[in-house]
């Protein structure tokens, strides 16, 4: 009998060893199982969902700097356009002033009219020389101003948290 186990044993493992259930037994153990098809088809679509998320997030982001942006170049553009007229209007002033009539600008030229200016308030070619140089110096630091206010938007701006953004527009 203790020869008979022997045998039974030896024959157990010998099935064991052999191996003819084995690549089944890998063949099955390799197979993908519903659970982990549904399992990996939830975290596909959650990735993708989470993809589309960012894209949208990018693009909100972007557009929003951009936006604002534009709208700090047109704020200082119509700062310039104001201290450019002024800066016209004060030169058409010294040329009244220099050759004794008030002037009207046709086809963008000046053009004097038959109302004088006060004789008290001529100025000779010297005196117009100065007074020019003295308002360019001042329109010169408006214009400058204007920049700096403008620079200074922009920096905070890029500070922002859409700024960070900026580098997906090569700006930097």
């Amino acid at each position: 009998m203790a020869k008979e186990e022997k045998k039974k044993g030896a024959a157990a493992s010998e099935e064991k060893v052999d191996g003819k259930g084995a690549s089944a037994e890998v063949i099955s153990s390799n197979l993908l199982t519903d659970k982990a098809i549904k399992a990996a088809l939830e975290e596909i679509e959650k990735e993708k969902d989470e993809k589309k998320k960012d894209q949208a997030k990018k693009a909100l982001c972007i557009a929003t700097y951009v936006n604002r942006k534009i709208r700090l170049q047109l704020q200082q553009r119509r700062r310039e356009d104001d201290i450019t007229k002024e800066k016209l209007d004060a030169s058409k002033k010294l040329t009244e002033r220099l050759i004794g009539f008030e002037c009207e600008i046709k086809d963008g030229v000046l053009v004097p009219t038959d109302k004088k200016v006060d004789a008290k308030d001529r100025l000779t070619p010297n005196q117009l020389e100065e007074e020019t140089r003295k308002l360019n110096e001042e329109f010169d630091n408006k214009f400058r101003e204007s920049t700096k206010t403008y620079d200074e938007a922009v920096r905070e701006l890029r500070n922002s948290f859409e700024g960070s953004y900026r580098y997906y527009l090569n700006e930097w």
